[in-house]
């Protein structure tokens, strides 16, 4: 039964001898009592008789004990603990003999930790002997509080808890406050308030500790935060971990509990010191840590603390010398623009309870332990809201402050980028808590700089601070490369402006050696809306189809006249800006967007593929490179787009692989130029002014090649006009006629029949265009011929029967002829045979 008690009785070795035996004494004792007559007078009590039920405890009164002869129990004629009787009534082992969990469950009240016994009291105490007495070595015991006789032992069940056999009431902490005086005080004294509200209630999982608050009132009290009996750590406090989250059973609006929960940017709690370290100074002023932990008694002192208003360990200086006693690393602040102590001084930025700097202190401006002192405004992500407090637009602040409406993009998932395996930066989630976004704290530390040691500074402005933007990387491009490390490749490349043979400045005037290679092209603050483009904005105004897509400029600010990129011009007529792809030549997704200069175009690639720096030096570039996406010396990029035209790879008017065309120019530029192109069709070839002069544009575009001399001499056109009755120069037989597709022909522009009538230069047949290869694929009624049958065409409407005919031979001189076999009745039969003829000689 006795063996789980304290140390402090299971040490005493003489006065555990025959405690069974006084125990079953005092037991038979009672019971045979308790049928004794209970009616005599009170004033009868305290007379020494054995026939009261005094005698239980108080044994030395029973007659039989006053005999010479030796008793089962020592008589003891000499005050042994408590001055002026004798010494076993109030052993704590009197006490014992009842509450040992066999009357009732008592046994809490002996476990744990208890309120301080058996030593002298502090100075700290004052004590008044006549209430509340003393051992006969003048040391606190179980009686200096308690006593059977007192008039406050409660009549009511719910009183007992307040008043169980105290030698006062203590239902509002009255007794407690008699020898503890110097706790009376409140915030003034720095210490806990007493008296004061709880405005939710006292809360019940306290209740469940055996904590409650004042008698009939919601108002905190001693027994609010102790357990004198019963206490699972040496403060007298129901619990031994977790103080921050028994501190927070009360103070919910203030977040002292483990991360997660509380005010923004609230101190965290309950974490192992990781990169900060409690100073010697502070755990000597008092604070106190849990398993190595920090808590709220880290930082706080509930009894002792050396100011009124936050009741803490060390008092906190306009140079926030608390704050810094852990977190040391952070005291190179005071050298950098946020030190408001010397960067504010007009006091401009208070905090929220409009205190300055000088009042909050140099951490303390905008740091709170229970939350940011700054005011946040409604409706933005804290995580950046933090920053633009005092640097957002328009905030009127701080000198510096951000200008201009674009910044580097915040609360983006970094998978969105590249980023490096190990990355160096920090992500955050939008409560700052740690997570995979990027925030204005993943590229600056707002307490120093790269490199930066207290104490010797370097780069001081005229305030004698250091000249920092806080970034975490010295190196802007280290610093980008971090996330954009697929960007990088750019460096060295033609596109480094280390390169250019001009001299380069972004907007704000810096060269390549101030702003480096990515902030030369970027500004991650204060740029344009809404790109935020380093580069100058582009001169000469552009139509709506460019300027609605704005990331067009990132070509067109540099390859303008009088800029750098004047080398390399995008010409008068380009590939249409601002159309969408036809959703039957390109895939759902790109169908869906409109063309800009960055669908061809990875301004920061040299060469697809290309994963290091560019070569170190400006180069020519051709359809393998130039910073396209795609290789394009085979069609590959056009083909993202034009599906059917290319269709014209590995045909006929494939030239790409001609001998007497560069191969360097792949296999759409043999005809066509994405840039400086020479009419609406992008046509890229200058045309031989000696080659049919006196003909048309559109002609000559074909007869360039199908001539004496040139790329197709093979199939070279001596006759390529319609006879000079042009019958489709007449507007009312235009719209009469049903050609297949005006928008492809020349009829449809210039009213005559010309190439592109029939032609199509791209598509050799309609059986490859449904991706067939059939007999007679390579027949002359294919030969990129695009009507089919012509029987089944307008040509019919005029020529009847010898349509076919007519349209086969088109180009021979022959078929024009009446003495022309082929000028036959029998035009039908003509084409067969001609296709007998081309099919024998193909075998």
């Amino acid at each position: 039964v006795y063996g789980p008690l304290n140390q402090q009785v299971s040490t005493s070795a003489e006065r555990l001898q025959g405690i069974g035996k006084l125990s079953l004494l005092a037991g038979l004792l009672f019971c045979w009592l308790l049928v004794l007559d209970s009616g005599l007078a009170h004033s009868a009590v305290l007379e020494e008789s054995s026939r009261r039920e005094c005698a239980v405890c108080h044994v030395m009164w029973m007659d039989e004990f006053k005999t010479g002869a030796e008793t089962l129990v020592p008589w003891i004629g000499h005050a042994a603990l408590m001055r002026g009787t004798y010494g076993v009534v109030s052993d704590e082992f009197m006490c014992y003999s009842c509450h040992d969990g066999f009357i009732a469950d008592s046994r809490l009240v002996w476990t744990g930790h208890r309120h301080t016994v058996f030593e002298e009291p502090s100075e700290d105490l004052s004590i008044d002997e006549r209430k509340f007495p003393l051992s006969a070595q003048g040391e606190i015991y179980c009686g200096t509080c308690h006593t059977v006789h007192s008039s406050e032992s409660g009549e009511m069940v719910e009183e007992l808890s307040y008043s169980l056999f105290l030698r006062m009431g203590n239902r509002n902490s009255e007794m407690c406050m008699e020898c503890h005086q110097e706790y009376d005080d409140g915030p003034a004294k720095g210490r806990h308030s007493i008296g004061e509200k709880i405005e939710k209630g006292f809360p019940a999982a306290l209740q469940e500790l055996g904590l409650r608050s004042a008698r009939d009132r919601e108002e905190v009290i001693c027994n609010s935060c102790h357990n004198v009996h019963g206490a699972k750590s040496e403060n007298l406090l129901p619990v031994a971990v977790g103080i921050s989250n028994f501190c927070g059973s009360c103070h919910e609006d203030q977040n002292i509990r483990k991360p997660g929960g509380g005010a923004f940017l609230a101190h965290t709690m309950d974490i192992r010191f990781e990169q900060a370290e409690a100073s010697e100074e502070l755990r000597e002023a008092g604070a106190r840590f849990e398993d190595g932990k920090l808590i709220c008694l880290s930082c706080h002192n509930l009894h002792q603390g050396v100011d009124e208003e936050a009741l803490l360990v060390q008092r906190d200086t306009m140079e926030s010398e608390l704050c810094l006693s852990c977190h040391d690393s952070k005291r190179v602040i005071k050298e950098t623009p946020h030190n408001l102590l010397v960067s504010d001084p007009e006091l401009k930025i208070k905090t929220t309870a409009e205190r300055d700097v000088r009042q909050a202190g140099l951490c303390g401006v905008c740091h709170g332990a229970h939350g940011w002192r700054q005011e946040m405004r409604a409706g933005e992500e804290p995580a950046a809201e933090a920053c633009n407090t005092c640097h957002g637009v328009g905030r009127g602040r701080l000198e510096l402050e951000m200008k201009g409406p674009y910044s580097h993009s915040v609360g983006v998932d970094i998978k969105e980028a590249s980023p490096v395996e190990e990355l160096a930066l920090p992500l955050f989630n939008h409560d700052f808590t740690p997570g995979e976004k990027v925030y204005c704290a993943s590229c600056h530390d707002t307490h120093q700089s790269p490199g930066q040691v207290y104490g010797s500074p370097s780069g001081l402005d005229e305030r004698g601070l250091v000249a920092t933007s806080f970034l975490r990387v010295e190196q802007y491009n280290e610093l980008c490369a971090q996330c954009h490390t697929e960007q990088l490749v750019v460096e060295g490349a033609n596109h480094d402006p280390l390169l250019f043979k001009e001299e380069y400045r972004n907007i704000r005037g810096e060269g390549p050696e101030q702003s480096g290679v990515c902030g030369a092209c970027h500004l991650m603050h204060e740029g344009p809306t809404p790109v935020g483009f380093a580069a100058p904005p582009p001169e000469r105004s552009y139509p709506d189809q460019i300027s609605r897509n704005p990331e067009n400029f990132y070509c067109l600010a540099c390859h303008e006249q009088e800029r750098v990129g004047r080398e390399k011009l995008v010409g008068e007529i380009s590939h249409p800006l601002g159309e969408k792809p036809q959703s039957s030549e390109s895939s759902p997704e790109l169908a869906e967007l409109e063309v800009t200069c960055l669908s061809c175009h990875d301004i920061h690639r040299w060469a697809p593929g290309q994963h290091g720096r560019g070569p170190g030096s400006l180069q020519e570039g051709d359809l393998s490179n130039s910073f396209l996406r795609r290789d394009n010396r085979q069609g590959e990029l056009c083909l993202e787009c034009h599906r059917t035209p290319g269709l014209v790879i590995d045909s006929a008017h494939d030239l790409s692989a001609h001998r007497q065309r560069p191969q360097e120019m792949g296999v759409c530029e043999q005809c066509h130029a994405s840039h400086n192109a020479l009419d609406e069709k992008l046509w890229g070839r200058k045309l031989d002014p000696e080659i049919f002069p006196s003909e048309g544009r559109e002609l000559r575009l074909c007869l360039d090649c199908h001539r004496s001399g040139g790329p197709g001499e093979d199939t070279a056109v001596t006759l390529f006009r319609h006879p000079d009755s042009l019958l489709l120069s007449d507007p009312a037989l235009l719209a009469a006629l049903d050609l297949a597709d005006p928008k492809r022909t020349l009829a449809a522009v210039e009213r005559e029949i010309g190439c592109a009538t029939c032609h199509d230069p791209h598509l050799w047949s309609r059986q490859r265009l449904a991706g067939e290869r059939v007999a007679g694929d390579e027949a002359p009624l294919a030969s990129f011929l695009k009507l089919g049958d012509p029987a089944a065409t307008f040509c019919a409407d005029c020529h009847d029967l010898e349509v076919r005919s007519k349209y086969l031979f088109y180009h021979q001189e022959k078929v024009r002829r009446e003495d022309s076999p082929y000028y036959a009745a029998d035009p039908v039969g003509a084409v067969r045979e001609m296709l007998k003829k081309f099919r024998g000689e193909k075998r």
